[in-house]
C-alpha cells in the first residue's frame, strides 16, 4: 500500500469533513491523486451502505469506477466503519472479510491493484482501525474534528452533522396548515413572477428583493412574513428568475441562498417545492457539498432537466470548479436578458 499509516490514520479521521456527516454501517471508498507536480491529494469517494453491499460487490466496483476510472489514481483506500467489539476485533477476526475480499478482487478487474481496506468501528478521537489486508497496518484516529479537512470544512462553512439522517432532516417541512395557508398565495405569485420577467423594471425589483433576502440570509435573517415567503418562493421556482440568481460571488453567499431557499422549500408545497430543491442542489453542489446537494436531489422534481444534470454530475464525480464558471456565466447571461430594455420600433 502507498499511503504511510500516518496518512491512512488522517484520512480515516478526515471523513465526517469529507462526507459532511460522521458515517455508521458505511464502505466508503476513496481515491489518491497523482498531480503534475508529483504531489498526491485525495480526490473522488463513494459511500455505499453495509446494508448493500453483500453480493453486490461488481455493483460497487463498477459505481466507483464510474467515478474516478479516468483520473490518475495513486491508489484506493477503502474504510468499513461498522460496530464491533474493539476488545474483540483483531486483524484476523474483522467483520465482512468475505465482503470485503470480494469488493478488493472487483476492484482490480477494473484495474486499481494498489488498494487496502481499513475496518474501524467509528470514526471518533482513540478508536483504532486495521487493515484487512496487512495486520502489521493499524493506527489510532485521533479527535476528527481536529484534522485539516475539517478545519477546511468549517472554513468554508460546511455542515458536519452527527449522521446522514441528521444532514437530510433538514428537509423537514413546515406544518401541513402552515404550506397549505402560503400555497395560494405562492400560486399568485408565480403568476405575478410570469408577467414581472417580461418587463425588465418589474424583473429589476424582483431581483433586488431576491438580492436582498440572500443578503438578509448571510446574517442570520430568514423572512418571516406570509407575503415575503410566497414573493420569493415564486422568484426562485421561475426559471428564468432562477437562473439569474445562480451567480453568486463566494461559498458564503452561496451556503446564505442554500439556507434562504431551504427556508422557503419547507414553506412550499409541490411542485414549487421540487423545483426550489433544485436550486438548493445547485448551490450545495457549487460549494462542494456533494452529500448537500444528492439530499436535496431526492426531495427535487425528478422531471427537471436541471435535477438529471446535477445528477450526472454527481455520478461521474465531476468537480463544482470545472462547471462552476459555466454557470456563472449563464446566470449572468440570464440577468442581462431580464433586464434588458425592449426592442422600441422606429417608424
Amino acid at each position: 500500500m502507498s499511503l504511510t499509516l500516518a496518512s491512512t490514520t488522517a484520512i480515516v479521521a478526515s471523513l465526517p469533513a469529507l462526507l459532511g456527516f460522521v458515517p455508521d454501517e458505511s464502505l466508503v471508498l476513496i481515491t489518491a491523486l497523482t498531480h503534475d507536480d508529483g504531489s498526491v491529494t485525495t480526490g473522488p469517494l463513494a459511500r455505499i451502505d453495509l446494508a448493500h453491499l453483500t453480493g453486490h460487490a461488481e455493483d460497487c466496483a463498477r459505481h466507483f469506477n464510474r467515478h474516478c476510472g479516468d483520473l490518475p489514481v495513486h491508489c484506493v483506500i477503502g474504510i468499513v466503519v461498522h460496530t464491533v467489539d474493539q476488545d474483540a476485533a483483531d486483524a484476523h477476526s474483522l467483520p465482512l472479510r468475505t465482503d470485503v475480499d470480494s469488493v478488493v478482487e472487483q476492484l482490480a478487474e477494473h484495474g486499481f491493484t494498489d488498494v487496502d481496506v481499513v475496518h474501524v468501528p467509528a470514526v471518533a478521537e482513540g478508536v483504532r482501525w486495521r487493515s484487512y489486508l496487512d495486520a502489521d497496518r493499524t493506527g489510532v484516529l485521533p479527535d476528527p474534528a481536529t484534522t485539516a479537512a475539517a478545519a477546511a470544512a468549517v472554513a468554508a462553512g460546511h455542515t458536519i452533522a452527527a449522521s446522514r439522517d441528521d444532514l437530510a432532516a433538514r428537509f423537514t417541512p413546515a406544518p401541513e396548515n402552515v404550506r397549505a395557508r402560503l400555497q395560494p398565495l405562492i400560486a399568485d405569485a408565480v403568476e405575478s413572477a410570469a408577467i414581472d420577467e417580461r418587463w425588465h423594471l418589474a424583473a429589476h425589483s424582483r431581483l433586488a428583493r431576491a438580492d436582498a433576502a440572500i443578503g438578509a440570509a448571510a446574517r442570520g435573517e430568514l423572512p418571516a412574513d406570509d407575503a415575503a415567503i410566497a414573493d420569493l418562493a415564486a422568484t426562485f421556482a421561475t426559471l428564468s428568475f432562477r437562473d439569474a440568481l445562480l451567480a453568486v460571488p463566494d461559498d458564503a453567499t452561496r451556503l446564505a441562498a442554500e439556507n434562504l431557499v431551504l427556508h422557503l422549500w419547507r414553506h412550499s408545497c409541490d411542485p414549487i417545492a421540487g423545483q426550489l430543491a433544485t436550486v438548493i442542489a445547485v448551490h450545495a453542489y457549487l460549494r462542494g457539498s456533494g452529500t448537500g446537494a444528492r439530499i436535496a436531489l431526492e426531495n427535487a422534481d425528478p422531471e427537471h432537466p436541471m435535477t438529471a444534470l446535477l445528477s450526472m454530475l454527481l455520478d461521474h464525480a465531476v468537480p463544482p470548479s470545472e462547471v462552476r464558471h459555466v454557470i456563472q456565466n449563464a446566470s449572468a447571461d440570464a440577468r442581462r436578458t431580464l433586464l434588458s430594455e425592449p426592442a422600441v420600433d422606429q417608424a
